[in-house]
């Protein structure tokens, strides 16, 4: 590690005096003009890391749905995961540190996982259409390159697309052709067999008792929960969801597709080009698109006859603004108020108060507000009670601003 040249370019990616983030759940996410320094050391941990697990690792420079001025990264593990907790730890000391102290970090890091730093490093980095995106992107480049590293830039890519490409990488080609164009091959080839199939599937409907469980807020946390099981299906209410198949299992039906006859050797090929059409290194909404369209044709249902067969509560969610939202703490899969104290009993009056109704609250990953969600029988009922714990929330946790308001 050449730490004279580290300290060199360092320099030109200076930390601005006092900035202070937190890797989150979404990595890192600000106004982009605070990002140039965290892009730059995100590079250098990048390349740490794949020493570390000897496999490729992603950057992806995009802050999502945020406002077109922010903007944000996060590195993306050997098999497409989020990047393990602890070096989200080792991701928050690094962009935090000063200047005079980026060295010793650095070694600290090291250390700390015994990282060989003679092992090779591949990284590779996707990033979004915001103006900022290209320039931060050099900055991740120049991270990489000062530490030896090697890099392949994508240019434009979706993440879940930069997770497939490090799956397809770290698997030696067995998840599918690493490239833009591998991508999208995939995928139809997948979708089109499906289809084809619909014309002779069958209409009978099963109910299955599938065990269910709650994780905390975050995609991390479900993906390593849906690990557990030889299926494994996740989603949250944002839109970020796929499904995981064990090894085990995908060796079965590829087995049973070559080896059964009729309709057995028939449906084990449907779940295999299911398997294909979707993303499991990351929720992708084309790959879950696709799989949809391709449900409904073999079921012969409109999306109309889907979106009835659930009809969600009436639901209400809101945010609070606080000081600091590390005032508020949560368990049970961030569905109680552990602290401040009160908070929870205040909660559990309000709820009392309507019919089929629940709220809770917890800390934002990206930003210091407090979310709030509230369902009950009614929408009127729903927003009510929305309202009254985001007061709650604003008296007992230290809100700031103007105090919320009924009404939406």
């Amino acid at each position: 590690m050449d730490l004279g040249a580290i300290t060199k370019y360092s320099a030109l990616h200076a930390k601005p005096n006092g900035l202070i983030l937190q890797y989150g759940t979404a990595g890192f996410r600000t106004k982009a003009e605070h990002l140039d320094h965290v892009m730059f050391r995100m590079g250098l941990l990048a390349v740490l890391r794949s020493k570390q697990t000897k496999s490729t690792i992603g950057v992806m420079v995009t802050a999502s749905h945020n406002p077109e001025e922010d903007n944000g990264v996060k590195l993306v593990d050997p098999l497409g995961e989020m990047l393990a907790p602890s070096w989200e730890e080792h991701a928050t000391c690094l962009a935090n540190a000063e200047e005079q102290d980026m060295q010793r970090v650095l070694i600290d890091i090291s250390e700390k996982e015994a990282v060989n730093l003679q092992q090779d490093a591949f990284v590779v980095i996707g990033r979004d259409t915001r103006p900022s995106s290209e320039k931060l992107s050099q900055s991740v480049i120049d991270g990489v390159t000062v530490l030896g590293g090697q890099f392949h830039d994508y240019g434009l890519l979706t993440t879940p697309q930069l997770h497939y490409m490090v799956y397809c990488r770290n698997t030696g080609g067995r998840y599918g052709k690493a490239t833009i164009e591998g991508y999208y091959q995939k995928l139809s080839k997948a979708f089109v067999e499906l289809t084809k199939q619909a014309s002779c599937s069958g209409d009978e409907y099963r109910s299955l008792k599938v065990p269910v469980y709650c994780t905390k807020t975050g995609v991390k946390h479900l993906h390593h929960k849906a690990q557990e099981f030889d299926i494994g299906v996740y989603f949250e209410a944002n839109g970020h969801g796929t499904a995981l198949f064990s090894t085990a299992v995908e060796m079965k039906i590829k087995q049973s597709a070559e080896q059964l006859e009729d309709k057995k050797r028939k449906a084990a090929k449907m779940l295999e080009n299911i398997i294909d059409l979707f993303n499991q290194a990351a929720g992708d909404a084309i790959s879950d698109m696709l799989v949809i369209e391709a449900i409904l044709a073999l079921k012969g249902l409109t999306v109309q006859q889907w979106d009835a067969l659930y009809t969600d509560l009436p639901n209400r969610q809101l945010k609070v603004q606080v000081a600091d939202r590390r005032v508020i703490s949560t368990t049970d899969a961030e569905r109680q108020a552990v602290t401040p104290p009160g908070l929870q009993e205040a909660i559990n009056d309000l709820v009392k108060k309507y019919k089929l109704s629940r709220a809770f609250v917890r800390p934002s990953g990206t930003e210091d507000v407090v979310r709030v969600y509230a369902e009950a029988d009614s929408q009127e009922s729903a927003d009510h009670l929305a309202h009254e714990v985001s007061l709650a929330v604003f008296q007992l946790a230290g809100g700031i601003g103007e105090r919320p308001q009924p009404g939406f």
